[in-house]
């Protein structure tokens, strides 16, 4: 009689263990789940690089009817690429956020990412990812903590075929990035 209570308690405590181990092997594999659904993103299909995290789906608000017929009216042919982003981007500190306003219209064809550079020292400050159409983004960090003081820039905004995702063209935009403080 003994002997069976003890088999019985030592078959409990092997039930036990065997249950602690698949519990923890669940956690395990759930932790290694989430682990890689964070580093694989689901990507566009036909993309070879990701798509900006900080993108908004539709246009920047502020925009008047005149100004939204104006940039239908300027797309004229397939092949036309427009640009929307601000021509100052005002930063209240080297480390805050600020609007620089990037824009893919809903109207281009075509994939598009902005490279911003210092116009001094052509040091990169802003690089994005990808943008489909009719995506933005407004507010940015900048890579480098700036001290206060204006910084003439150029934006290039590189253009991507989405299908062929080649580098198709880009267009250069001059603006001022300011550090208030």
């Amino acid at each position: 009689m003994i002997e069976e209570n003890e088999t019985l308690k030592a078959g409990k405590k092997g039930n036990r263990a065997l249950l602690l181990i698949l519990a923890l092997c669940l956690s395990a594999a759930a932790g290694a789940g989430i682990w890689w659904y964070q580093k694989n993103q689901i990507m566009d299909t036909a993309t070879k690089y990701w798509f900006d995290k900080t993108a908004k789906d539709g246009a920047l608000a502020g925009k008047t009817p005149q100004e939204i017929q104006g940039m239908l009216n300027s797309i004229v042919e397939e092949g036309m690429f427009n640009v929307s982003i601000n021509a100052r981007a005002v930063f209240e500190n080297g480390s805050s956020k600020g609007s620089l306003g990037i824009e893919n219209i809903s109207e281009n064809r075509y994939y598009s990412r902005v490279i911003l550079r210092r116009d001094d020292d052509n040091e990169v400050i802003y690089e994005s990812q990808g943008l489909k159409p009719g995506q933005y983004i407004d507010k940015i960090k900048l890579k480098k903590n700036l001290p206060a003081g204006e910084y003439p820039c150029t934006a290039q905004i590189i253009a991507t075929d989405p299908d062929g995702l080649e580098d198709i063209g880009q267009v250069n935009v001059k603006l001022q990035v300011i550090v208030v403080h």
